[in-house]
This record gives C-alpha cells, sequence and structure tokens, in this order.
C-alpha cells in the first residue's frame, strides 16, 4: 500500500491539505483521496477513472402463455456477471507515457505489443486513512488512444482507453 505524505504536492509547489475528517468534515464519500497503483507502483495524472462491470450482469424475463399475464413478465432469472472493465483518462506526462509508468519497457506500437497481464490496485482515502482498497487481477488493455488534436484545443496531450480485467476482490 502507498504510503501517502499528510499534504498533496507537486514539483510545482503546489500543497493540498487533505480533509480532517475527525473534526466533523462532510460524511459524504469523496474521490479526491484516491490513488490508483500498477503493478505496485503509484500511475500519476489520471484523470478519470470509471469502472464500468464490477456490478453488471445478464438476466432473463420468463413469460408464460397464460390469460393472467397477457404478455407480462412473470419472473427473472439472474445471470453472469458481464463487464469487467474500467475506462479511463490519462495526461501524458514527457518520458513517462502510460506503458512506463505500467512497468512495460516500450511505449506500444499496437496494443499487440501488451504481451502479458497486470494488476491494478485502487486506493480510497479517508482524509489520510485508508479507507477501502479494490484489486483488479488479469487486466489487459481493449482500447488506448490519444484525444483527438485540435487546432484550438488546450494542448494537453491525454489518452483514454479502456482495460479488461479477470477479477476485482475488496483487500484489506
Amino acid at each position: 500500500m502507498p504510503n501517502p505524505s499528510p499534504f498533496g504536492t507537486n514539483a510545482f509547489g503546489v500543497t493540498s491539505q487533505p480533509l480532517d475528517y475527525t473534526k466533523g468534515a462532510p460524511q459524504t464519500m469523496s474521490y479526491h483521496g484516491m490513488t490508483i497503483c500498477v503493478n505496485g507502483n503509484i500511475v500519476g495524472r489520471i484523470n478519470s477513472w470509471h469502472p464500468d462491470g464490477a456490478y453488471s450482469r445478464d438476466g432473463e424475463h420468463v413469460y408464460e402463455l397464460s390469460s393472467f399475464t397477457i404478455g407480462k413478465p412473470i419472473d427473472y432469472v439472474p445471470g453472469k456477471s458481464t463487464g469487467f472493465t474500467v475506462s479511463f483518462t490519462r495526461t501524458e506526462v514527457w518520458g513517462e507515457e502510460l506503458e512506463l509508468t505500467m512497468g512495460y519497457p516500450n511505449v506500444f506500437a499496437t496494443l499487440a505489443d501488451q504481451t502479458y497481464p497486470f494488476v491494478i490496485q485502487e486506493f480510497v482515502y479517508k482524509g489520510q486513512a485508508a479507507y477501502r482498497k479494490w484489486q483488479y487481477s488479469g487486466c489487459w488493455f481493449k482500447a488506448k488512444n490519444p484525444e483527438a488534436f485540435t487546432a484550438d484545443g488546450n494542448y494537453i496531450y491525454k489518452v483514454t482507453g479502456s482495460i479488461a480485467y479477470v477479477s476485482r476482490i475488496k483487500v484489506n
């Protein structure tokens, strides 16, 4: 588990103190205290992180021929879990492209260059205290593309993508 400093800071001296939840701070969960790690390395500059499939599953309505139900379902049978993906956006950093921060030796020419899976740890903090940790195992890229370059854009190089995983477990 990463050891966060009591203050968030960056190379330009911008420092932010976390909320002190012991002094009556809001009880509403907030996601400002979150860290994404891949194989134990913190992956910085994540702009958005959206686990898509952990709470999705197939199912099927059951119907019967009856003068009482008249085409309405009479039961629902839950099926297999589906999804198991995470979508993300990341601001790239010179010399620290996404693949490099994830432990790969080179920036990928295509996703076929990914030859082994990785593990992602998602840490959620309440102030400075770790609140919950999820581990995504068996991760493979499904997509990774730069956002559009535009003449009137803000010049920030971002990549968007999605990752498929095999399991998501809560780790204590």
